[in-house]
């Protein structure tokens, strides 16, 4: 594996090749300018998989060449399956994981419990998502309402007292079924009243998408 200075003069060769500026290489990142002149001149730790695998999906190469554990720089057809950074970094926790899971837990019934409870915990996180896409485009309602921008002058008021309240107003039940679960995960082995079963966190999940389903048909054209 490459030395973090090492992995810096990559991330510079395979911009310059593919002939994108650091602005351009920032902006497919997620990040300013001067963090992508940081990563080539101070280097990147090649531990950092996160790092490195939203560099190499945005310099349309491989993590591996990125920190050395191989020389073959181009995506073949098989690793080029159009994913977004996002997607990516989704898919690498997933594979990490799954491997995890495999090497230190060997019973399958554990195996299936781990991987059963992953799966209701991101179908749970989707929801808040979700919710979270609902806030954000109500906030940008409000910040293009003029006559709300009007009172805002008026009256002195801090847009923060307008954004803050429809933020946890909408935000709060997700959180609080996220808070519910993790909550009924710690007491899955308990005895006696405080202990809760997998069906009681498929209901939490269950709930939460019959809420999300009211809220999105309460705005409805």
């Amino acid at each position: 594996m490459l030395t973090p200075k090492e992995v810096g003069k990559r991330i510079k060769e395979r911009r310059n090749e593919i002939g994108i500026s650091m602005p351009e290489l920032g902006r497919r990142v997620g990040v300013n300018k001067s963090t992508i002149q940081r990563y080539e001149t101070d280097g990147v730790n090649p531990s950092r998989s996160m790092i490195i695998n939203g560099l190499a999906d945005a310099l349309q190469t491989t993590s591996e060449w990125l920190v050395g554990l191989s020389e073959e720089k181009e995506i073949t057809a098989a690793d080029d399956d159009s994913r977004t950074i996002c997607e990516g970094e989704v898919l690498d926790h997933l594979n990490s994981f799954l491997d995890a899971v495999t090497k230190t837990v060997q019973p399958e019934v554990q195996q299936r419990f781990l991987t059963s409870t992953l799966c209701l915990l991101i179908d749970l996180f989707s929801i808040t998502a979700q919710h979270y896409g609902r806030t954000l485009n109500e906030i940008d309602r409000l910040a293009g309402d003029e006559a709300l921008k009007k009172s805002i002058q008026q009256y002195t008021i801090h847009v923060d007292d307008i954004i803050v309240p429809v933020y946890c107003r909408e935000m709060e039940a997700p959180i609080e079924d996220m808070k519910r679960f993790l909550d009924g995960l710690l007491h899955i082995f308990d005895k006696g009243r405080t202990r809760v079963d997998t069906v009681y966190l498929y209901n939490i999940l269950h709930d939460a998408q019959v809420r999300l389903n009211a809220a999105n048909d309460s705005v409805a054209p």
